[in-house]
């Protein structure tokens, strides 16, 4: 029997990248129903930061956790990924990065099926650590030939702009103005920690898609009620995690304004892809689910035993990892 592995931030940068995050997703979103059972978040107040973890199944193989919290003390996110079969555990993986990814192939999943085939032009909201995945995931499901990116430090905007573009190939403008960033896009990525939004209905081009991935706390929102109201379709990651930290639809819920049963989960959407009119606008609001860092921790912990990859766990005695960690 292969004993438990730990796998650091190194050994998933070179293990997967963001196609194999979206394929990941795809199959898991994609999973027949009952397969894959998501605990929503859970915080617990720490100072500095809180104290976050996140459970999901995804039967018959496998099944985990992540636990994470950033403050000044320190930053760490952990997935512990277990065997369904043999109820063992089979890694622990430093998931820094791996939430990174799964975040951007969430998009990236949801613009496939929902985006306009012909999309050419990306607008993104946002220039912090998970924004670059944003781009590169819907980057690799639609032909784009031109993005724009908005952030409120001209500096590290201009500087996110000029990583994207060498990374990705695409010519990548900065603009100064969240409007004028948006306006005309054909695809729309907002990641950021925003408590009123940065995107506005009227910004925003009949026919675009649009990702609200930043925002997963009932006190942010990246998106206005006129927006979501006008959507031709929504669609979530998780419903019921929805319900408590999709602040753009609870506010509209709470006033009567919003139906949940018209936003679709996006495993729906995945084994039925919609039809979209020319004109129709089309919202999906990512939350960051468990099911997703699980589904792509598997397939991390297999491609990193087919790579010999992975500092043994030992059973029956303390294990020594970087970082000061037993």
């Amino acid at each position: 029997m292969t004993p438990p592995i730990f796998l650091t931030e190194d050994d998933v940068r070179d293990l997967v990248s963001v196609r194999h995050a979206i394929n990941a997703l795809d199959g898991c979103f994609g999973a027949p129903d009952g397969d894959v059972a998501v605990l929503p978040r859970q915080r617990a107040p720490l100072p500095g930061g809180p104290f976050q973890v996140m459970a999901a199944t995804y039967a018959p193989r496998v099944f985990g956790l992540k636990a994470y919290s950033g403050a000044p003390q320190g930053t760490f996110y952990h997935v512990l990924l277990y065997s369904h079969a043999e109820r063992r555990l089979l890694a622990l993986i430093e998931a820094n990065l791996l939430s990174q990814l799964r975040t951007g192939a969430a998009s990236g999943l949801a613009t496939r099926h929902m985006a306009p085939a012909e999309a050419p032009v990306l607008a993104v909201i946002g220039t912090g650590k998970q924004a670059f995945w944003q781009a590169a995931a819907i980057a690799s499901v639609r032909d784009i030939t031109e993005i724009r990116v908005h952030g409120r430090d001209a500096d590290r905007r201009a500087a996110f702009a000029r990583a994207v573009e060498m990374q990705l190939g695409i010519p990548t403008q900065p603009v100064d103005d969240a409007r004028r960033c948006v306006e005309g896009a054909d695809i729309i990525a907002t990641i950021t920690k925003a408590r009123e939004p940065v995107c506005l209905s009227h910004w925003v081009k009949d026919g675009a898609h649009v990702n609200v991935a930043g925002s997963n706390a009932a006190d942010r929102r990246e998106v206005d009620g006129a927006l979501v109201t006008r959507a031709a379709l929504l669609a979530t990651d998780d419903l019921a995690q929805a319900r408590i930290e999709a602040a753009e639809f609870r506010d509209l819920a709470a006033a009567g304004l919003l139906d949940w049963g018209t936003v679709r989960p996006l495993s729906d959407i995945v084994r039925n892809p919609p039809s979209r009119a020319a004109g129709d606008v089309t919202l999906f609001k990512s939350l960051g689910v468990a099911s997703e860092d699980i589904a792509l921790a598997e397939v991390v912990y297999a491609r990193a035993l087919a790579a010999g990859r992975g500092r043994p766990i030992e059973s029956g005695r303390a294990a020594s990892f970087p970082g000061g960690m037993s």
